[in-house]
């Protein structure tokens, strides 16, 4: 494929059969996706390779038969378990990332993997009517069994698993694919879609009047015979693939065992296969998480014999238990014949019941204890409420109800389904029973407090919040994680607790913090480095009885700079200038220093059009970088000065004398400090407490005033006047065309282009 990064969920079959009526062409749009080609097609829809119009993303669309589509009950259907299964979230599980309706045709949206199936796999790496490599059977089981455990917590069941239905990556890692499909197929829907035709494609998928879904090659004795089935069903079908992956064959009539299959073979496996094939589930692995610790221990140990007692106990359960249509080889009665005893028939497989949460009434004389019932499928956490006690059901999604033969009343509680009430165990001899429930149906939530733009995504529904910082969804009663994304913020993510009242939820997303410093370059090994100044408050201008106070000092008052912007670190040097103008109208330009601030500058040279503004931000914009140039206004000049103080100067101390400052000497450029002659070069004495140097003196710069952008004034005084011109409240008030004069200099900011 020319994309290998991503993944694939198809291995193309057959195409033979498919109506004109349910086809998609190359360049259909089908909701975000636009149609590439045919990947193959089956009973249950055509598989089509796609492209996100937007993501520019493959994916594999599944279009179910139009036929299918018309009926509203299969609709229903196939719209819960589509639900369902795309809460499904494992490396070893295909994953169902969106589904709609299109042109009357419902689809699935899956990842996009280009290995083919473990059927496929297999073809293509083992020896011809002999099994993989033990290694590589251990591999694909292991993570097979993984991608069941996630799915039966979440109370999801495959009920058709076969190597079909595993998809394998290039890199040998399996996939396994069309959960849940197995079941949309109820009876209801097949009678009406024509009875006894193959549901799901592919040769062997059988629906006997519609009842009966899956392969029967792989079913489980339970399924086979129609009765209720849960992970243990799944279990049973992981035991024919895993001895169809050690031998090549599927056991068929008198199956041999494995370890008389394949020579020098751990014998441990026909114990580990036998216990997945035992005809009672209450014989099998209980759950998948317990078959994986088992095929753990197997592939960790390093005996290759079995003692006496595990063998006998392994053919027990092959030959005396049995599973379905298979029965294994016996071996020599001398071996089994002194070890039939009913102890060992117990033990021979595991038994996770302990772990099952019970409801246990009192034995009564009227009331007798005659059974146990296990409730299967439940959500985890449901509270299942039987004659006045309660339980939790844990992750297994079992419960044991023990009771009398006959109905056992029972209520059922579960985030997001609508409560439970009724009768199980009608029929008198079941061991298990599956509850009956339904979803809640999906109400409107909107997720509020987010900035405008963000995607926020919840049960893969994406959403772009509006410009009120809202995003609303469609979502049941649960517990569910909301993440969220958005250009210099950070990723959000957080689980909430959405019950049937839940309208809104408030949600906040930080900001990414700035960087510290930008750097732009000027070409010709000339930068500028501009420094961070964070938003806040200070108090601006001259205080009442401030010593130095001048008549064009603005008034005390409490100033809020809403947003932060990148000041230049030094006043714009005769060497930038140049480098963004071509020219230098220095007067000192004669002293070939041209680390000296630019003078002579007129504010129509700055903010006129082709002026430094104008040019600084074709710079920008050449580099990519997402800021705006621009002159400060007069309040973010003295904040950025000032840099947290409310002294006369941004080191601390006030001003005191305009003869003589000695203080004032180690930061500022000015006439009672080294008798300058001109403009001292830039970033020499020491800068305030955010990085910025010569804010006072040196020479006055250009901001805008507080009337707005035509309004011009000087700020920071220069090297030509005392030191009381020189504070941090001082200010010039000049016309935008007066002649510029060598004390006149300026140094620009940069704006966050989204503000």
């Amino acid at each position: 494929m020319d994309q290998p990064v991503e993944k694939t969920v198809f291995a193309p079959r057959s195409s033979s059969g498919t109506a004109a009526a349910d086809l998609f062409n190359a360049g259909d749009i089908v909701g975000q996706y636009k149609i590439e080609k045919v990947l193959g097609a089956g009973g249950m829809g055509v598989v089509y390779l796609a492209q996100h119009t937007a993501l520019k993303k493959r994916f594999a669309i599944k279009v179910l038969p139009a036929k299918l589509a018309q009926e509203k009950s299969f609709v229903g259907r196939f719209k819960r378990e589509a639900e369902m299964v795309a809460r499904l979230k494992d490396p070893h599980i295909v994953n169902v990332t969106d589904f709609g309706e299109s042109s009357g045709k419902l689809y699935l949206v899956l990842e996009y993997v280009d290995g083919g199936s473990l059927e496929d796999w297999f073809k293509a790496h083992a020896p011809k009517d002999k099994g993989l490599p033990v290694a590589d059977v251990i591999r694909i089981t292991a993570q097979i069994l993984r991608g069941l455990a996630h799915a039966h917590k979440a109370g999801i069941i495959h009920r058709d698993l076969k190597p079909a239905n595993v998809l394998m990556e290039k890199t040998g890692e399996a996939k396994i694919s069309d959960f849940g499909l197995a079941r949309v197929a109820a009876e209801e829907e097949y009678k009406k879609a024509g009875g006894t035709y193959a549901p799901f494609g592919g040769g062997d998928s059988v629906s006997t009047t519609g009842a009966i879904v899956g392969t029967i090659d792989f079913m489980s004795p339970e399924a086979r015979n129609m009765r209720p089935s849960d992970g243990r069903s799944d279990i049973y079908s992981m035991g024919i693939m895993t001895y169809q992956l050690l031998t090549g064959r599927k056991p068929s009539g008198i199956a041999k065992l494995v370890s008389q299959m394949v020579p020098g073979i751990d014998p441990r496996w026909d114990k580990f296969i036998a216990t997945c094939l035992a005809d009672d589930p209450a014989h099998r692995y209980q759950t998948a998480d317990a078959a994986l610790a088992a095929l753990q221990e197997l592939a960790a140990g390093k005996s290759h014999t079995l003692n006496p007692l595990g063998l006998v106990a392994a053919l027990l359960v092959l030959g005396g238990i049995g599973f379905g249509a298979w029965k294994f080889l016996a071996v020599p009665p001398p071996v089994v014949a002194p070890i039939v005893t009913p102890a060992a028939t117990t033990t021979s497989a595991p038994v996770d019941q302990a772990k099952t949460p019970v409801i246990a009434l009192p034995a009564t004389a009227e009331q007798p204890v005659q059974r146990k019932l296990t409730l299967t499928g439940l959500p985890a956490g449901a509270q299942v409420a039987y004659r006045g006690r309660t339980s939790t059901v844990t992750a297994s999604g079992n419960l044991i109800i023990e009771g009398p033969k006959g109905p056992l009343p029972i209520k059922v509680k579960a985030a997001g389904y609508v409560d439970w009430e009724g009768d199980v165990g009608q029929n008198a001899e079941a061991l298990e029973e599956a509850v009956p429930l339904e979803f809640i149906p999906p109400h409107a939530v909107r997720f509020t407090g987010l900035p405008a733009g963000a995607k926020v995504t919840v049960n893969n529904q994406t959403v772009v919040a509006d410009a009120g910082g809202n995003a609303s969804f469609e979502l049941r009663p649960a517990r569910l994680t909301v993440t969220a994304t958005l250009a210099r913020y950070q990723d959000f993510a957080q689980e909430v607790e959405v019950q049937q009242s839940t309208q809104s939820l408030g949600l906040v997303m930080a900001r990414i913090p700035p960087p510290p410093e930008v750097t732009v370059d000027l070409g010709a090994g000339t930068t500028v480095k501009f420094k961070w100044i964070p938003p806040g408050s200070f108090n601006s201008g001259t205080r009442a009885g401030e010593p130095g106070q001048q008549r064009t000092d603005l008034p005390s008052a409490r100033t809020e700079i809403g947003a932060g912007f990148y000041m230049a670190e030094t006043e714009t040097t005769q060497r930038q200038h140049h480098n963004l103008t071509g020219k230098n109208p220095s007067s000192s330009r004669a002293l070939g220093d041209d680390s000296r601030p630019v003078e002579q500058v007129a504010w129509r040279d700055i903010t006129d059009r082709g002026g430094v503004i104008e040019r600084l931000n074709a710079v920008l914009q050449k580099q990519q970088l997402a800021y705006v140039a621009d002159l400060p206004t007069e309040l973010e000049w003295e904040y950025a000065c000032r840099a947290g103080t409310e002294t006369s100067f941004n080191d601390g101390h006030n001003f005191a004398s305009d003869r003589d400052d000695p203080a004032l000497n180690a930061i500022a450029h000015t006439l009672r400090g080294a008798g300058l002659t001109a403009p001292a070069p830039t970033g020499k004495l020491k800068a305030n407490a955010w990085g910025l140097y010569d804010m006072h003196g040196n020479v006055a710069e250009w901001a805008y005033g507080i009337k707005g952008k035509r309004d011009s004034v000087l700020r920071g005084g220069h090297y030509k006047i005392g030191p009381v011109h020189c504070r941090s409240a001082s200010r010039i008030e000049l016309q935008p065309d007066t002649r510029p004069t060598d004390t006149t200099g300026y140094r620009l900011v940069l704006r966050p282009q989204e503000q």
